[in-house]
């Protein structure tokens, strides 16, 4: 069965996720989880869990002959929960949370060879009242499948 350019660079971007470890040389422990649901109930929030969410496409005016270049947004949406008994602050900890996931994307921007560019947006920060604090980055990758066939890269 084959298998769309899309899903193999979504693939991609979470096993560039689960590879954020502190044995690897990061601050913490990241773990991808690409939702089954659109509300998010089967990924509660939890310390170092990221959702890879991935948002509208959009088509450039301007196309390549033969091809069909795409911007797909993603948006890794990470948990950062610090518990009562932690000695840095929370922002400290989603900033390097941002840190090391732009740190490791860029690394590949070209996504094992089936993008043509990572690109990095504002990350945001969000709380929910009391009950957990994260980031959210924002990934635009910028890929090219033939104009006919989002299956074949170009």
């Amino acid at each position: 069965m084959s298998i769309p350019i899309i899903e193999i660079i979504a693939a991609d971007i979470e096993k560039a996720v689960n590879a954020i470890t502190v044995a690897n040389g990061y601050n913490q422990i990241l773990t991808a989880v690409r939702v089954n649901v659109e509300d998010f109930d089967d990924a509660p929030a939890v310390d170092g869990r990221v959702l890879i969410v991935q948002l509208d496409e959009e088509i450039p005016e301007k196309q390549p002959i033969q091809g069909r270049d795409v911007l797909q947004t993603f948006a890794l949406v990470a948990f950062v929960i610090n518990s009562d008994k932690a000695a840095g602050s929370v922002d400290t900890r989603r900033n390097q949370v941002k840190a090391d996931i732009i740190k490791k994307l860029l690394i590949d921007p070209y996504r094992s060879t089936y993008a043509i560019d990572t690109i990095i947006h504002e990350a945001v920060f969000f709380k929910d009242n009391q009950s957990y604090t994260g980031v959210t980055v924002p990934v635009e990758i910028h890929y090219r499948t033939k104009h006919d066939d989002p299956y074949t890269k170009l």
